[in-house]
């Protein structure tokens, strides 16, 4: 498999993520979504969140916390 650092980095992250949501699918999303949420805060961007249908992306709301 061809791999650099910057795939490396992608790798340890990714693996670091799933231990730290114990290998569950719905507990990585939310975490994801959670530093999303402090990465849009610290700094001051905002994320469009997307949906398939019919071949289409189609914009869709976020929740702006994840009470």
């Amino acid at each position: 498999m061809i791999t650099n650092p910057v795939l490396e980095e992608k790798n340890r992250v990714q693996m670091t993520l799933a231990e730290e949501a114990e290998y569950d699918v719905h507990k990585y999303s939310e975490l994801i979504h959670r530093i999303v949420l402090d990465m849009q805060q610290q700094y001051g961007f905002k994320v469009n969140y997307v949906t398939r249908r019919n071949g289409v992306l189609v914009p869709v709301e976020s929740p702006d916390s994840l009470d």
